[in-house]
Parts: structure tokens; C-alpha cells; sequence
């Protein structure tokens, strides 16, 4: 029986909406009769529309003769000169309906053989905090046998503690009475609390007649909202091309699964479920300049006890940055994460590579900078850019300013688990920082083609990259929407083309700027590359066409005042980076590569 009141106080007309071109009425009805589980299926209604809608589709429709209270009601009223066992109540507004959820509720009676139980209902779990708060969805709790204990439009219960471990569950309209409860609930009157949440199933409770819960987790969408119904006609109209997309993951050796594409930012509640621990939170570090961007912080999936950090991006990252985030997860949660989440440019999604490494392995970041110094597995961790150019999303390095020398945490553990590359995330990035990382992409390919440590798979990556920027950086016949994809992918390509390949002197001696003076990545490259002619002639060539297109003008005069003492730190810094000064240069670059040569091409800058 399914009930249908044509007047829904929160959604008025929602069962005749358009649901992909079927009302939504009609799709809850040939969803439940297309189970094969019952002899008959019938909608209740008081509505003439509802009722021509049904029986001018082949179905089976009853009209109610009274008004009523709730759904249950006016389904005593249809079947009480009916001669059957179990009556189960399909609610109107859920036109996913499935069998796997129906059997299961059967099923409880088809195992009572003591008929001692006389009403069951279904409950699914729920983890996302906005959906535990929503007075539309209705939350049970249940006693070890899975009885209801109460039901309620309130989070319950209330998480004080949030290292106690509680699953949440919602209560989904779905009920199966025996017929002689199903007459019994109909002629019981309506008590206090029922009538305070809105919700039949207290009646049953506040009589003292028990209700046996069974879980089904099949996914569905109940129509209690427009924007429900939205959601709903995209995944009927949608559905098949929208799984096409979530599964076109590439399993590249560095990052096992990446999604790409405009508004796949959304996808990231599906993506981190499976991944979930119990009562373990996520840690969302994010970049600040988002704090007051609730068009991205809303989007965020929190649950519970999850964790939003909003972290400044103004500095490079610290290795004593990383132990201080480290240090404030360890005090607040007793359990180790179920994994960290960067949602920002370069500088958020190193934080969140070593964080998720640190977490998992003892001592201080700095201990572990250098190559394959980390021994343990990482926590799981995901990387989302909202910048693109740095590659940092593709890298096996995460770059740290430590206490001594700026170096990467460089293992086979340090790429992220899962990236999301959603090209909408990087609107409005300035003009002058949208080239500095862009640039950053350039001068990476630029640098993996020119060196010796080249392979055909990093060119491959290397040549597509370069040809992006050109396109993104002096063709300028590109839309906006066009350059931001191209743009990430330019990222992505470049990461990937120097993830079997390396750097080499632009990054060695930015590396050493900002150890020193702090510079930011990006614009130290910048600074550096434009007076490398002699190494990359082609390249700077090009760089400096882009930069007179652009109208960028480079910071000067950086290392004029640097004292002798602060000369050799950023030197020292440079040279350390043996493996990208051989890929520039050869085998033999320190011949090449004297501190004099080094300090000649600083002065220039």
C-alpha cells in the first residue's frame, strides 16, 4: 500500500512532479509492483489526479473516503475488509524504492515464527552531519536487538563526546504490519509525542508495542524537497553517463584513482565513504582564503566528529608546521584519522601528503626529509587543488622547509590516494598568481625535456604539458572555462612528467631562495628561469614572451643585501639537490655548477 496525499506540507504537488519524465507517484509505484514481492500493490489516495494518474498507467488505485492523520491511517482504512497477513507501507515520495530493502523487511516475518513480532520497519545508516542535523530526516535509535528504542527529527543521540563510538541511522518510511496491528495503530488516538515531532511510528511506541528495525543501506533519494527532486531527475536523466564519468579513473603509478571534470568536487562525500573507519574523522586542511567562501565550505561533506582546519598558504610549508598539526590531531582524537584532506594550492597539498605520513610514522617531519627515509604507510589521503601549475596533486615529493635544508619527504608513500581535479574550483585566481603557477608547469617541462634523466614516458607526459602552456599563455583564443581545464591538465602532465624524470636548476636554486628569504615557490621560479638563458635558451625565450603578454613584472633586487653568512645558507640549500643539478647538467655538474657560477647567476637576480 502506498499512500499518497496530494498536499505534502514541505513539497505541495511533489508526488505529480516530472521525475524524468514519469510523475514521481507513478515511478514509487512501478518501482514497488516491479519487486515481484506482492500479491497486490495499491496507492492510497484522497487525491482525483493521484488516482487518474495510477489507474490511466495500468495500476491499481484506491480512494480514500476520510481524512487522515498519516499514512498508516489511511491505509487501515483501505485494508480492512480485506482478507490479508501483512500489509507494508511504501511511502509515496520514494520512487527508488528497491527490492533488496523490501525483502529484508519481509523477511522479518517470514523468520518469526512465534509471531511475536507484529510491526517492522527500515533504518539506514548515516554519517554526514548535515543530513544527522536535518529535521526532514527522521533518526532512530535502537536497543541491541534492534528494536526502536525512539525516532525523531533531532540528532540523537547527542554527540558530547565525540570519541565515543555511535552509528546514526535514519528511519526510512517504510513500515510492514501485521493486519491486526495495522488496526490496532489505526484505532489508538494520537498522543503527546507523536504529535510534537510528527512522526506515526511514536504512536506504536508510546502504547508500548515494539518495533523491529532492519538495516538496508540501498542508496535512493526521497523526493521531500525541490531541491531533492533536482537531484533525483539528474541521477534518472543523467545516470548512466554521470557512472561513465565517476569511472573514468586513470591508475597512473603515482595516484591510483583521479577524477576529473567540472563539479566533480561533488563526487567527494561517494569518494571518502568507502574509506571511512568507525568514529575515525576526516581532517579537511583548507586553504584560508576560503574561510569566507561558503560556495566551497558547504560543499565540504563533515560529518560528525570531522575536523575543518583552515590553514595559511602565505608561507611555504614548514616541517615544524606539519608537527604542530600533527600534534593538535593526536590530542583531540584518541584514534588515528581515517585520512586527511587537502583542499587548496601547492603549499596546502604538501601539508597534507606529510601529514598523513606523519601521522602514521613517529618523531618530526624533518627526520624524514630526503628519499625513502619513511617506513610506515601513510594514512589515506586526498588531494583536491584549487590552483593549477604546481603539480604537487601528481608529485612522490612533499617540499618542507625544515630547521636545516629544504627538501622533500620523497617515498613511495608520499602521493596522494586519491586527487580531484575539478577545474570550477580555480576561479578567480589573480592574474599575476595564475601565471607564477602556471609558469611553475612550464619551467617543469621544460626542465624534464632538456635533462638527462629523460625517458619516453616522461617526454610523452612532458611534450603535452608543454604544448598546453603555450596554448594557455600565447595563443590567448581560449575561454575562461577552456584555460582552467587545460591548465589543470598542463598540471597534472607536467607533475607526471618529472615523477620519472626531475627538476633541475630553476628549482634548485628557488629551493634555496625560499629557504632564505621565504619566496614562494612559484614566483621564485620565475624569478630564477628569467636569467637561465644559458641552460634552457629556448625556454626562457618563451617564458619571457609569456611574461611581456601578461604584463608581469618580476620582483628584482632580492639577494643584494643578503649577508655573506645568508649567501652560503642559500647556496648550501641549492647544491644539496644532487639529483636535479645530474639531470640538468650530467654526471659531471659539479664542474659546472662551482659556488662562483651559482653566486654569479643570485647576483643577477
Amino acid at each position: 500500500m502506498i499512500p499518497a496525499r496530494y498536499g505534502a506540507t514541505r513539497f505541495p504537488g511533489k508526488l505529480m512532479q516530472d521525475l524524468a519524465g514519469k510523475t514521481v507517484i507513478l515511478r514509487t509505484y512501478e518501482a514497488t509492483r516491479d519487486t515481484e514481492l506482492f500479491d497486490e500493490v495499491y496507492v492510497v489516495t484522497d487525491s482525483d489526479v493521484i488516482y487518474q494518474e495510477i489507474v490511466s498507467n495500468g495500476g491499481q488505485a484506491i480512494m480514500s473516503q476520510k481524512q487522515h492523520e498519516c499514512g498508516s491511517d489511511r491505509i487501515a482504512e483501505a485494508v480492512q475488509d480485506m482478507d490479508v497477513d501483512i500489509v507494508v507501507n511504501v511511502q509515496g515520495d520514494e520512487p527508488f524504492t528497491s527490492k533488496g530493502s523490501l525483502e529484508k523487511v519481509l523477511k522479518v516475518f517470514e523468520n518469526d515464527h512465534e509471531n511475536l513480532i507484529d510491526l517492522a520497519s527500515i533504518m539506514t545508516e548515516i554519517d554526514d552531519w548535515k543530513e544527522i542535523s536535518d529535521p526532514n530526516c527522521v533518526k532512530v535509535i535502537v536497543d541491541e536487538e534492534d528494536f526502536a528504542m525512539y525516532f525523531s527529527r533531532s540528532p540523537v543521540p547527542y554527540p558530547r563526546d565525540k570519541n565515543v563510538s555511535v552509528q546514526y541511522y535514519k528511519h526510512k518510511g517504510v513500515y510492514a504490519f501485521r493486519k491486526k496491528a495495522l488496526m490496532d495503530f489505526y484505532r489508538l488516538p494520537m498522543r503527546s509525542l507523536e504529535a510534537t515531532e510528527k512522526i506515526e511510528s511514536i504512536r506504536y511506541l508510546e502504547y508500548g508495542h515494539r518495533i523491529k528495525m532492519v538495516v538496508s543501506n540501498a542508496e535512493g533519494i526521497e523526493i521531500d524537497t525541490p531541491e531533492d527532486l533536482v537531484r533525483a531527475n539528474k541521477v534518472l536523466k543523467e545516470g548512466v553517463e554521470s557512472m561513465t564519468v565517476n569511472n573514468k579513473y586513470r591508475n597512473f603509478p603515482m595516484v591510483p584513482k583521479v577524477v576529473f571534470g567540472a563539479g566533480c568536487f561533488d563526487q567527494l562525500q561517494s569518494i571518502l565513504t568507502p574509506e571511512r573507519k568507525a568514529n575515525a574523522p576526516f581532517i579537511f586542511l583548507v586553504d584560508d582564503v576560503f574561510r569566507d567562501r561558503s560556495d566551497l565550505v558547504d560543499r565540504i561533506p563533515l560529518r560528525f566528529n570531522d575536523q575543518l582546519q583552515f590553514v595559511s598558504a602565505d608561507e611555504e610549508p614548514k616541517t615544524s608546521q606539519v608537527d604542530q598539526i600533527v600534534g593538535d590531531i593526536r590530542s583531540e582524537f584518541k584514534i588515528t584519522p581515517s585520512g586527511i584532506i587537502g583542499i587548496g594550492g601547492g603549499t596546502i597539498l604538501d601539508l597534507c601528503k606529510a601529514v598523513a605520513i606523519m601521522l602514521n610514522n613517529q618523531g618530526s617531519a624533518a627526520d624524514y626529509q630526503g628519499w625513502d627515509l619513511v617506513g610506515n604507510q601513510a594514512v589515506y589521503h586526498v588531494g583536491i587543488p584549487t590552483i593549477s601549475g604546481t603539480g604537487a596533486e601528481v608529485s612522490r615529493t612533499t617540499v618542507l622547509t625544515g630547521p636545516e635544508k629544504k627538501l622533500g619527504i620523497n617515498s613511495d608513500f608520499t602521493p596522494f590516494d586519491q586527487v580531484v581535479l575539478d577545474p570550477d574550483l580555480t576561479k578567480g585566481v589573480p592574474t599575476d598568481q595564475w601565471f607564477y603557477t602556471g609558469m611553475d608547469c612550464f619551467i617543469h617541462c621544460v626542465e624534464s625535456l632538456s635533462g638527462s634523466f629523460l625517458n619516453t614516458f616522461s617526454e610523452s607526459y612532458g611534450e603535452k604539458a608543454y604544448d598546453l602552456c603555450k596554448e594557455i599563455f600565447l595563443n590567448g583564443d581560449l575561454s575562461d572555462e577552456e584555460s582552467r581545464s587545460k591548465l589543470m591538465m598542463a598540471s597534472w602532465h607536467g607533475g607526471m612528467s618529472i615523477a620519472y624524470s626531475q627538476v633541475g636548476v630553476a628549482h634548485a636554486m628557488s629551493y634555496g631562495l625560499s629557504y632564505v628569504l621565504g619566496t614562494k615557490h612559484g614566483i621564485g621560479n620565475c624569478i630564477v628561469f628569467d636569467h637561465l638563458e644559458e641552460y634552457y635558451p629556448e625556454g626562457v625565450a618563451l617564458f619571457k614572451e609569456m611574461k611581456k603578454k601578461h604584463k608581469i613584472e618580476l620582483p628584482t633586487g632580492l639577494c643584494q643585501d643578503l649577508s655573506p653568512q645568508q649567501f652560503d645558507i642559500m647556496m648550501d640549500i641549492a647544491l644539496s639537490l644532487h639529483p636535479l643539478w645530474e639531470n640538468a647538467l650530467g654526471p659531471n655538474w659539479e664542474q659546472i655548477m662551482t659556488r662562483e657560477k651559482l653566486r654569479e647567476l643570485y647576483l643577477k637576480m
